[in-house]
């Protein structure tokens, strides 16, 4: 099975990404292809009027069967809850045109019918939905990415992984689109076929990540079990990390913190999350990582010699060179180098666990004050 994910030119490359990489983390048949040099962008034409809306609207999606007018909301400088303000106006575009961007696309690439296309996209759609497939041919679909902090404070890469699941599994689950609507859960029992018309009822269903018997029953006999279990445990994955970074559990205990042969922190007891750092900012962890004690900033200078030896472990773009000037900027303290890289380092920690279980593993240490990282040592595997 093959799917093909595609996104508009307002969908960060980081966010595509990320959404990619936790589809791939665990194998399995089906295949995940992430074209991010193929931008699918919305022209004049494919908006519909500007609409009004206020709270009630944003927060409620619309049935099939009722007239259709635009409700949501796309603006990724807008994305935080505290920073909406009711009522405001924006454009939006219906399904089909959303769908038509799918078909172009399949018909540029010459992808299969039997293949997936779905589109990640912060155009905000008619119907008000996170996601959909296209009733006339259901390998298409969409998945809006804009405004899940309104709902989840979370990666919004790990609510988009779940529709990008939740969307080939409802195509294998019923016969037609017909099916689909009138089998969703009006009513929201943390099934992945809840309607969510009340759009917070969305948490719900993230928390548990689960199909119901009846839905399951659906489904078995549709696909393969190997397909079906490769898609059960990515949702597991994304419920564990959506839990963990909502702090949805408190006094949990720390997870191991696990450096791989290729230099990628893992924290395997949080749903195997893994922390994307940039090589100069690994380098900082790593030296901070074996020194216990702590080191202030302003004595990195001394340290040069270690830093390049952890760095060339990590990197070996430029040359010699050229790399050892990186280490000298970043130990400098009259430059603001090795600050932005422990505001980085916070920031890809925080995003993943959230800041309560965050600050046991980044780099910590006021103005003036010895750094380090606090977390014990024997939870440390490299």
């Amino acid at each position: 099975m093959k799917i093909h994910l595609i996104k508009d030119g307002d969908v960060s490359n980081e966010t595509f990404t990320e959404v990619f990489d936790l589809l791939n983390a665990i194998e399995g048949p089906i295949q995940f292809n992430c074209d991010v040099n193929s931008l699918i962008n919305f022209s004049q034409d494919d908006y519909i009027e500007n609409i009004i809306l206020d709270q009630k609207k944003f927060e409620k999606g619309i049935k099939l069967d009722r007239p259709q007018y635009s409700m949501n909301v796309t603006s990724s400088s807008e994305k935080e809850y505290k920073k909406f303000t009711f009522p405001f106006s924006r454009k939006a575009s219906n399904w089909s045109a959303i769908f038509d961007k799918c078909n172009l696309y399949r018909l540029s690439k010459s992808i299969g019918n039997d293949e997936f296309v779905l589109l990640l996209t912060e155009m905000s759609n008619d119907k008000n939905w996170f996601a959909s497939l296209d009733e006339k041919m259901p390998h298409n679909g969409f998945i809006h990415t804009a405004d899940w902090n309104h709902y989840l404070k979370c990666n919004d890469a790990f609510p988009i992984a779940y529709e990008v699941i939740a969307l080939i599994l409802q195509k294998h689950m019923f016969d037609d689109y017909n099916e689909l609507r009138s089998a969703v859960h009006l009513d929201p029992i943390g099934c992945l076929n809840d309607m969510c018309l009340e759009k917070k009822d969305i948490k719900l269903k993230m928390r548990t990540a689960d199909i119901c018997a009846d839905c399951m029953e659906k489904l078995k006999d549709k696909l393969s079990f190997s397909v079906i279990t490769q898609a059960l445990n990515i949702l597991e994955s994304l419920r564990v990390k959506m839990l963990f970074s909502q702090r949805f559990k408190q006094n949990v205990p720390l997870s191991r913190l696990v450096i791989d042969a290729d230099k990628r922190i893992f924290l395997p007891d949080f749903g195997n999350i893994e922390i994307k750092l940039r090589p100069l900012e690994k380098t900082l962890y790593f030296f901070y990582l074996k020194h216990p004690e702590g080191v202030g900033l302003s004595f990195l200078r001394g340290k040069r010699e270690e830093m390049y030896e952890i760095y060339s472990k990590i990197s070996s773009i430029g040359s010699l060179d050229e790399m050892k000037g990186r280490i000298n900027d970043m130990v400098d303290i009259t430059k603001s180098s090795a600050f932005e890289k422990i505001s980085k380092i916070k920031a890809a920690f925080v995003k993943a666990i959230g800041e309560e279980l965050a600050k046991n593993y980044y780099i910590q240490g006021g103005n003036g004050e010895v750094k380090k990282v606090g977390l014990d040592r024997n939870l440390l595997i490299n």
